[in-house]
């Protein structure tokens, strides 16, 4: 039985969008920390930020003078600023932590070690393992100094792994432990698929060093899991890169486990490194891994590929599915294996997500997740938006990363969008679901309903309202109120009902209008439960198929997604 359990790590930043040349000086003004002039540094945030799949943008990026202008110059790549407090916004008054900083050290490829999942192209170092302890590294001053200036409101430059402190009580910050009790492991910083992403693009770039070596060394690896022996809680092997890329991670896991066997260890891949039965075989036996998350993101070859550029769909699967089969024959519990499937608008089919899940459970995979993205924010899915029908379908199976939420507003709990003024007056949204309650006066109740939808002149839109003794069939005017009288029989004796709408015209401003309104929308209704308007009458009657679609029908509450 296929459960959502979610994964305790998610995978790296994703890319925002895709921006012309034409306006890349602009959008590289806007992204800068401050409003000094235009700087290298402000390029490397927009480059964060957009899906450089123009290899024009790329070549541009290689052009660039190789320091950063903030507060003191820094290598634009691979800079390793060993002072990487500086790398932080002016204070806005507000209490920050950050449990990366207080409890963690990530370890790159090269054995530079930075801070958190959010330095993919280097620019911060506390140390090299290559050249000290892990005791001498994690005493860097630096990282109290960094948890200091966040707790004094300085959040640090691109980067959002930081939190609201939730406890106003705390005059001052708890003392700093003295060893790290989660690490970040990168194996390596290459790849071997070419996802249109920008933290990972300059690390496959043989013109762009981002790390001094491409693969972490072996002894490296075990020296620091024989200093940290025994103190871990938390082990992440997965940064940028996929780890199982470096033929030697099997070894490094096995260390890891018999060094700390009760930390809970997990690793993210695209599974085609696992697609040799032999491989996922070994990888299971050395019994390291607690977790295992593949991102496998569509069905089809040519949906899968839109994102995972260079690879094969079945061997992805195959890969998968040899993890699962070396657990069985070993007679293993572990690890726990996650297909996380990322949700783009050209991945997003019904036929397409019904076949993941039916494959997950033909497999056995412990846990799927649709992962809703706005990376790239052209890719994001409008199916799936918060409310709509997709989302109620597939609801158990939803996780959503940063950012998603902001561009995809989530209907509150009765189904409607936040109260707008339009051309008829005040009014809201609904979803293609909605329930409202009415003040009945007279043993009556009103209400108004009309939609602006784009083409409705030409194309009769309906709603249906229903009442626990009656279902209404309502064509829509554009721009216009009609308004309905809701009779309540006799027997009936209360001053307020409610009413459930549904549509199934509902549509999405992203797809009609462009834009990045990914709402999905039904009916708009008005605020006012009053008229002077003549009630409307003209009823239309309800086709077969309408009639056995709504009599399955239950009103959902959308519940407001949290950013993982």
């Amino acid at each position: 039985m296929v459960v959502n359990r979610r994964a305790r790590a998610g995978g790296a930043p994703q890319c925002q969008s895709e921006l012309s040349l034409v306006s890349l000086t602009t959008k590289m003004r806007s992204c800068a920390p401050d409003d000094s002039q235009l700087s290298a540094l402000g390029l490397w945030l927009l480059f964060r930020r957009v899906a450089m799949s123009d290899k024009a943008l790329q070549s541009t990026i290689r052009r660039l003078p190789q320091t950063v202008d903030w507060q003191g110059a820094a290598p634009l790549f691979n800079g390793k600023a060993k002072d990487p407090s500086r790398l932080m916004h002016p204070s806005d008054g507000r209490r920050y932590r950050c449990d990366w900083l207080e409890r963690s050290i990530t370890i790159h490829s090269d054995g530079n070690v930075t801070c958190g999942l959010d330095d993919p192209h280097g620019v911060r170092s506390f140390g090299n393992v290559h050249q000290q302890s892990v005791a001498d590294i994690f005493a860097n001053p630096e990282y109290e100094l960094m948890q200091r200036k966040l707790w004094n409101g300085h959040r640090c430059v691109d980067c959002q792994l930081y939190k609201l402190s939730d406890d106003e009580n705390i005059e001052s910050l708890p003392a700093r432990q003295s060893h790290p009790t989660k690490l970040v492991i990168e194996t390596t910083v290459r790849c071997n698929l070419r996802c249109p992403q920008p933290a990972c693009i300059p690390n496959n770039d043989r013109e762009i060093r981002t790390r001094d070596a491409d693969f972490l060394d072996i002894r490296a690896l075990k020296s620091v899991a024989d200093q940290t022996a025994g103190k871990l809680s938390d082990v992440f092997f997965f940064n940028y890169g996929d780890p199982f890329v470096h033929q030697g991670a099997e070894e490094m896991l096995a260390h890891l486990r018999s060094t700390s066997p009760s930390a809970y260890i997990v690793t993210s891949t695209n599974g085609i490194p696992l697609a040799k039965p032999e491989r996922a075989k070994r990888l299971v036996a050395t019994e390291g891994l607690d977790r295992i998350v593949f991102t496998i993101s569509g069905m089809t070859q040519e949906s899968y590929s839109r994102y995972h550029i260079g690879g094969r769909l079945d061997l992805a699967l195959r890969g998968m599915l040899n993890v699962m089969r070396a657990k069985q024959e070993l007679g293993l519990g572990r690890p726990v294996v996650h297909w996380r499937y990322l949700v783009f608008n050209w991945n997003d089919r019904q036929a397409e997500i019904d076949a993941a899940i039916r494959i997950a459970e033909e497999y056995g995979i412990d846990d799927i997740s649709l992962h809703l993205t706005n990376v790239p924010t052209h890719g994001a899915s409008r199916r799936f938006a918060p409310g709509s029908p997709h989302f109620i379908r597939y609801r158990r199976y939803i996780e959503n990363c940063k950012g998603y939420t902001a561009d995809s507003p989530v209907p509150d709990r009765d189904g409607f969008y936040a109260l707008e003024q339009t051309g008829l007056g005040p009014a809201r949204w609904s979803g293609w679901q909605a329930r409202k309650r009415l003040r009945l006066r007279g043993g009556r109740a009103y209400l108004s309903v009309s939609t602006n939808r784009p083409g409705s002149r030409k194309r009769e839109n309906h709603v249906f309202i229903r009442t626990p003794w009656q279902t209404l069939k309502v064509p829509l005017l554009p721009e216009v109120w009609r308004t309905l009288e809701l009779s309540v029989p006799e027997h009936v004796d209360l001053e307020i009902i409610e009413v459930e709408i549904v549509t199934f015209d509902y549509w999405f401003p992203a797809e009609e209008i462009g834009g990045q309104d990914l709402r999905c929308l039904g009916v708009l209704v008005s605020e006012s439960d009053e008229t002077n308007e003549s009630p409307w009458g003209g009823y239309v009657p309800l086709e077969a198929w309408e009639v056995e679609r709504l009599a399955g029908f239950r009103f959902e509450s959308p519940e407001a997604l949290v950013d993982n």
